[in-house]
C-alpha cells in the first residue's frame, strides 16, 4: 500500500521564534502564537515573498504578498509601496534583525505583514527557530519504510525550501506559502494516487486537511498551547507529542 505523509511545518516539525511588531504601539511581542494574535485581533496575516535580504535594503523586485491566515474576506490589495513607508520599513529592519538574533535561526527567517480590513498594515511578524531534535530521524525512518513525505505550510518559499532540503525531501512534494484550503486540496488531489494519505498538524489552520486525511494526528508539543477551538475537535485520529509517534503510526500501517 502506497503511503504519503503530509507534515506541516511550524509547530510540527519546527520549533517556531515568532516576533511580532504592533506599529501602534511601537512595540515587539516575542514568542506570541501569531494565528492567535491576528484572529483575536479580526485581522489578517499576509506572507512576504521574495528575497528578505534584498527587502530589507529596500529593493521591492520579486516582491509580492500571500495570505495565510484572515479573520475576513476578501483581503483588500496591499500595495508593495507600503513596505517602503518609515515606519513600515523601520519595522521590517527591526523585526528582521531580532528574528535572526534573538531566535538563531538555522533556516533563515520569513517575514509577514499583519493587515485591518481597510488594507492598513498594523504589524510586521519575523518568524524563525530550529527543527525539532527528532526530526530529521522520524522522517528519514519514514521514507526509508516506504512512505512518500511532503511538507505542506504557511511558511516562506526559501525558509521551507532549506527545511525540506535538510529534511530529503524533494522540492516537488513542498507547498509553502499555503493556506488552510491550499493544504486541503493537496491532501485531496494525493488521496487519488496513494491508498493512505496521512496528514500531520499542530493548530487551527491544519484543521480542514487533518479532516480531508484518511488518517489524521496532532503534535501536540510540551508547553504549546493549542487554539481553543482546535481543543473540542473531537473527530481526529490521534494526539501525539513527537514525530516518533507518527513513525510508529505511519510504518504500522498495512502491518496488521
Amino acid at each position: 500500500m502506497r503511503k504519503a505523509v503530509v507534515l506541516d511545518k511550524s509547530g510540527t516539525i519546527f520549533d517556531p521564534c515568532r516576533v511580532i511588531y504592533d506599529l501602534g504601539s511601537k512595540k515587539c511581542i516575542f514568542h506570541e502564537n501569531t494565528l492567535s494574535y491576528v484572529v483575536r485581533r479580526g485581522e489578517a496575516l499576509v506572507n512576504i515573498r521574495g528575497a528578505v535580504d534584498s527587502l530589507i535594503k529596500g529593493d521591492l523586485k520579486g516582491v509580492s504578498f500571500k495570505a495565510s491566515c484572515a479573520s475576513f474576506v476578501p483581503i483588500p490589495e496591499i500595495r508593495r509601496c507600503v513596505l517602503l513607508e518609515k515606519d513600515v520599513a523601520d519595522g521590517i529592519r527591526l523585526v528582521s534583525e531580532l528574528a535572526k538574533s534573538h531566535c538563531n535561526s538555522e533556516l533563515g527567517i520569513c517575514m509577514a505583514v499583519i493587515v485591518n480590513k481597510g488594507g492598513e498594515v498594523t504589524g510586521i511578524v519575523g518568524l524563525g527557530g530550529r527543527l525539532y531534535g527528532e526530526v530529521r530521524d522520524a522522517v528519514g525512518r519514514m521514507q526509508r519504510g516506504g512512505s512518500d513525505v511532503f511538507l505542506a505550510t504557511g511558511n516562506c518559499m526559501d525558509m521551507t525550501m532549506r527545511c525540506a532540503d535538510i529534511l530529503g525531501i524533494p522540492k516537488e512534494f513542498v507547498l509553502f506559502d499555503a493556506s488552510p484550503e491550499d493544504k486541503r486540496d493537496l491532501v485531496k488531489k494525493l488521496r487519488g494516487y496513494y491508498g493512505i494519505v496521512v496528514m500531520v498538524g499542530n493548530d487551527i489552520n491544519d484543521l480542514t486537511a487533518l479532516r480531508e486525511a484518511d488518517i489524521s494526528v496532532i503534535v501536540r508539543r510540551q508547553g504549546a498551547i493549542p487554539d481553543d477551538r482546535f481543543i473540542g475537535c473531537g473527530d481526529l485520529d490521534h494526539v501525539v507529542t513527537s514525530l516518533n509517534d507518527v513513525e510508529d503510526i505511519v510504518n504500522s500501517i498495512g502491518s496488521t
